[in-house]
């Protein structure tokens, strides 16, 4: 099997397993969620360039979740033009949810593929990060 058919179908498998939890929303705001508390007063374009979305359906899904209570937009402190993220308490409550449900279904933590699993993201945040910036 080829590299890009194993993404895919790690890809879907992936997606499938994350829609398992019973959550109100939607896999792209669990997303937004995670990577905003990851990254800790996180900007626009690591949200943009991790998530492969435009710059407007980010602006529409950040409103929404301001609204819904689950992050905060914050001004920069040198440059009042930049936006920050950060998680509200009930988002973050909400991210912990979901990430304890899908430890549930991986309950047996097996060294190696934690330790592929790392190898592969610091490999797919390289490429990311590298096709980001051409």
């Amino acid at each position: 099997m080829s590299i890009s058919r194993k993404i895919l179908e790690t890809k879907s498998l992936c997606q499938t397993i994350c829609s398992l939890s019973q959550n109100e929303a939607t896999q792209t705001e669990m997303k937004l969620l995670y990577f905003i508390d990851e990254y800790n007063n996180c900007s626009p374009q690591i949200l943009i360039s991790k998530l492969g979305i435009r710059k407007t359906n980010l602006a529409l899904i950040t409103k929404k979740m301001i609204n819904s209570g689950l992050i905060v937009s914050k001004k920069g402190t040198y440059d009042h033009r930049s936006i920050f993220y950060s998680l509200t308490p009930k988002g973050k409550t909400m991210l912990n949810e979901y990430l304890e449900s899908l430890d549930k279904i991986f309950h047996e933590q097996d060294s190696m593929l934690e330790n592929n699993l790392d190898e592969i993201l610091k490999y797919l945040n390289k490429k990311i990060w590298f096709s980001y910036w051409l």
